[in-house]
């Protein structure tokens, strides 16, 4: 199989996202996820970000991006950009096709995930141009041609803001506090006993050019029952008021979704995306990494819309998907599947004890 699939162009592994989404939509389970912030609806949250697949001193192909190249210590890896659409409210995600980061990309890992970002975002916009989305982003994105290119496409953003890379941001977040336009909104929750405090402001310049980005800005405390303070800072085009401050913070806190509910999970629960299944001399562990995403995808599916799934899923007190990949292949192992839906009913229900037959021919 190695032999087959590393000499395959990772692009027609793409294809089948595509048409999985499709059927999502079709069938209307695709609106549970739409997110609304003010007047816009119909808006759907896709956090992006990148992580690490391979990592050697030795392996290497054509695809390996190179860390110290030419000197004693030089390194081969793959790291690979992934995201999903995402709801607060909800734990499944939807991946869309992931953009593989190559050694062309650049020499440095900043250079390497702004370029790969601008070929997945022109990627999604090409196999999804209708779709309204709000892509939330780490703060290495946050400068003006990650900004500019999302407004081209129509789309809007949500993107960290980090006080070391942004100083002029707060020089110019300070001067509209000394004006009076910078606004504060606090929301007290009872409930759980936590305090949420915001500091906003609209129209800001991402920093001291002339003819730079401007956007909003909004500032987040939240002070939890214990009294222990968390903080965040976004930039956004969404526009900032008492009114939808709330929803732009629920709606940044969904950027690490992409860490937690993807990244997580494929690293750590039984979908070993980091493992070398065989690295080849082409394309092998990039499309092995596809396939492993296009498995999640399949996965996630069935588990917010196939109740068989979500039963045998659950049958644990304590479910895990790893405890469900270990009963499928046991069972694939032992018995007789007919179909998908007498394996989960299986799981979920119990299958009988069966003898021993044993093979005398």
């Amino acid at each position: 199989m190695r032999e087959v699939v590393d000499p395959v162009n990772p692009l027609g592994l793409k294809a089948p996202f595509k048409e999985l989404f499709s059927v999502v939509q079709r069938n209307g389970a695709l609106q549970a996820y739409a997110f609304q912030c003010g007047k816009l609806k119909g808006l759907y949250l896709l956090p992006i970000d990148g992580t690490g697949l391979f990592y050697s001193g030795t392996c290497r192909c054509d695809d390996c991006c190179i860390k110290n190249e030419g000197k004693k210590n030089e390194t081969f890896y793959h790291n690979i950009m992934g995201s999903c659409i995402v709801h607060p409210s909800r734990k499944t995600v939807i991946p869309l096709a992931p953009e593989a980061i190559f050694r062309q990309d650049g020499s440095t890992k900043n250079n390497c995930e702004k370029a790969a970002i601008r070929r997945f975002l022109a990627q999604a916009k090409h196999d999804h141009p209708r779709l309204k989305l709000l892509i939330l982003l780490d703060g290495l994105y946050a400068d003006n041609p990650t900004i500019a290119l999302i407004r081209e496409y129509g789309w809007h953003y949500i993107i960290v803001a980090k006080d070391g890379n942004h100083v002029s941001l707060i020089e110019a977040m300070n001067a509209l506090y000394d004006e009076g336009q910078v606004h504060h909104h606090k929301i007290v929750d009872e409930k759980n006993n936590t305090t949420h405090k915001f500091r906003y402001a609209n129209n800001v310049p991402l920093n001291l050019q002339d003819e730079t980005e401007r956007f909003n800005a909004l500032d987040y405390i939240e002070i939890d029952k214990k009294g222990i303070q968390h903080v965040w800072c976004w930039v956004t085009d969404l526009e900032l008021t008492d009114d939808t401050v709330e929803s732009v913070m629920r709606g940044g806190r969904c950027r690490w979704r992409i860490e937690n509910e993807t990244f997580n999970t494929l690293k750590n629960q039984g979908y070993q995306l980091e493992h070398n299944y065989g690295h080849g001399e082409k394309h092998l562990a990039t499309n092995f990494a596809y396939l492993t995403f296009l498995a999640f995808l399949v996965d996630q599916i069935q588990e917010f819309s196939c109740p068989k799934f979500q039963q045998a899923l659950n049958k644990s007190k304590k479910p895990t998907r790893k405890r469900l990949w270990r009963k499928i292949t046991s069972f694939f192992l032992t018995l007789m599947i007919d179909s998908w839906d007498s394996l989960f009913k299986a799981i979920a229900c119990g299958a009988k004890a069966q003898k021993i037959a044993f093979d005398t021919s």
